[in-house]
């Protein structure tokens, strides 16, 4: 059977909306392995591992939910992603791509809400501010990605 051009695109668009339609959360299993496996190694090279809950600050997953602490680490990593000003990608922001990608590739886009827009976000200035901030923020995701996998361990 051959498929002429606009049959192929309407069985395309008909695979596509099945596939996005059929993801109706998120995928935590696979996050957190991704997570395990790819983020954290990362991380781990950059020496930043450590809990940033030191001092007393405000819980930055504030949540017991799982479905809320991912949207707060999405969150974080689409204001990060506001920050950048050049092309090229620092090691430091390496591990907040692949979070952001990770987290969207696994779950339905009305699962995490509405993207961040960059206009709204108020920009770092200098260097070592931005290197700073980052750093402060990597170190929050780390607390909030360690909350994420006790949440869903005590769930299962």
């Amino acid at each position: 059977m051959c498929l002429t051009g606009a049959l192929l695109r309407s069985v395309l668009v008909l695979l596509l909306l099945t596939d996005a339609c059929g993801k109706r959360g998120c995928n935590y299993k696979e996050i957190l392995g991704s997570y395990t496996q790819v983020i954290l190694v990362e991380l781990q090279h950059l020496n930043l591992t450590g809990s940033s809950n030191t001092s007393k600050v405000r819980d930055p997953c504030p949540s017991a939910k799982a479905r809320r602490i991912l949207v707060s680490i999405y969150g974080m990593t689409q204001h990060m992603r506001c920050q950048r000003s050049g092309k090229r990608m620092s090691d430091l922001e390496k591990p907040l791509a692949s979070m952001e990608q990770i987290i969207a590739h696994n779950c339905s886009p009305d699962h995490l809400g509405k993207k961040v827009s960059c206009s709204a976000v108020q920009k770092t200035r200098g260097k070592k501010r931005k290197r700073i901030r980052l750093i402060g923020v990597l170190k929050t995701l780390i607390t909030c990605w360690q909350k994420l996998q006790s949440v869903s361990v005590l769930s299962k």
